[in-house]
């Protein structure tokens, strides 16, 4: 039988590898600059998110944004990210996480693999990390006053992780850990772009 420090400790994972992976109800936000929306929707263990925001970037700057990954340290949870380079279009991305849940401090490691498409977006596949899969994309829309973000991913947890446990955090932190996204990118407006 599992002691009940180590069911915590399991929970809070859970919440640690969703913040990372930014990944069930559906957000429509008022009054927000972003137009941040989030939904994500749960078909059995497996989560499915579908997330958006603009931002006042232009397409250079929008992109050289979503390939800025250690960026990620912005975001409230995310301890450190470091990059290395894999190819022309290939990047590893290791993140480290720290939370705390009931008093219970939680660090997570995880590494994720980017393929990029220059101007266009990123896809990710997780390669080691607490989740049992995860993989999504990242994708880039010019439009009208700046780019429009968009974000998609399928996610299962490790089973061990009670499902209620997940879902709680989903719905605590994961639309302020897009919004953190979106607030940094718009920092970025006005930076040089490379011609």
């Amino acid at each position: 039988m599992e002691s009940p420090n180590r069911t915590i400790i399991d929970c809070c994972k859970a919440f640690c590898l969703t913040c990372c992976l930014w990944t069930t109800h559906s957000v429509l936000a008022q009054d927000d600059p972003y137009k941040l929306q989030v939904e994500v929707k749960q078909q059995g263990n497996t989560f499915n998110t579908q997330a958006s925001f603009k931002l006042p970037l232009t397409p250079c700057q929008a992109w050289n944004y979503i390939v800025d990954y250690d960026a990620a340290i912005q975001i409230p949870g995310v301890v450190s990210s470091k990059t290395t380079r894999m190819g022309p279009v290939k990047t590893r991305v290791e993140r480290s996480l720290r939370e705390t849940f009931l008093f219970f401090p939680i660090r997570m490691r995880t590494v994720i693999e980017f393929t990029e498409t220059a101007g266009k977006g990123t896809d990710f596949v997780q390669v080691e990390g607490e989740a049992k899969s995860h993989r999504g994309s990242w994708r880039l829309e010019p439009s009208t006053e700046g780019t429009v973000f968009r974000y998609q991913a399928t996610s299962e947890p490790d089973s061990s992780i009670p499902m209620p446990v997940i879902r709680y955090f989903l719905d605590k932190r994961l639309r302020s850990s897009f919004a953190a996204m979106a607030q940094a990118g718009a920092q970025r407006s006005g930076t040089d772009c490379p011609a």
